[in-house]
């Protein structure tokens, strides 16, 4: 009898260490997101995924020039801001300087008019379509917030990213 009832609290304790073992493991990969790839905090999806296509669209900017799908250069990067929003103003002093450094190939599509000084800045940087909130040219590039930078590929997004610099996924390919 003694023996028998070892042996039930061996088989219990060690059917409890496989259940131990098991629930760490699901634990563990439902922490990692069990493969899922978590997008960063820092860096929310606002426009489409690289890979995806352009929509069509035509748009003339503030200089006069027509900007459509059909006119896209490779590695363009089109910079989607909005006057009243914080973050785009925190933004805008690196978006300006990245866009000195890499002038023709940039276009600023703002959903509302910025100052004169800051229009004026952007104006002598590339193209300035000025659109309303979610317009033709968002639509097309899948935008559902600001500020967010997307560069394009052939017909396609390249790259997508809600910050602009060094650190940042946007870059003009070679």
């Amino acid at each position: 009898m003694i023996v028998l009832q070892v042996s039930l609290l061996i088989l219990t304790l060690c059917l409890t260490l496989l259940n131990l073992v098991f629930t760490l493991g699901i634990a563990r990969k439902v922490g990692r997101g069990a493969g899922v790839m978590p997008v960063p905090a820092r860096d929310p999806q606002l426009s489409s995924s690289p890979g995806t296509p352009i929509g069509g669209f035509v748009a003339t900017s503030t200089q006069g020039v027509t900007v459509s799908r059909n006119t896209l250069e490779f590695g363009t990067v089109f910079a989607f801001l909005s006057p009243g929003c914080e973050p785009c103003q925190e933004a805008m002093p690196a978006f300006i300087s990245y866009a000195a450094m890499n002038k023709g190939t940039v276009v600023s599509v703002l959903s509302g008019a910025y100052g004169g000084d800051v229009m004026a800045t952007l104006e002598a940087l590339g193209p300035v379509l000025v659109e309303a909130p979610n317009g033709p040219v968002a639509k097309a590039f899948g935008v559902i917030g600001v500020p967010v930078f997307v560069t394009v590929g052939v017909g396609n997004v390249l790259a997508t990213s809600s910050e602009i610099g060094p650190d940042s996924r946007i870059t003009i390919p070679a």
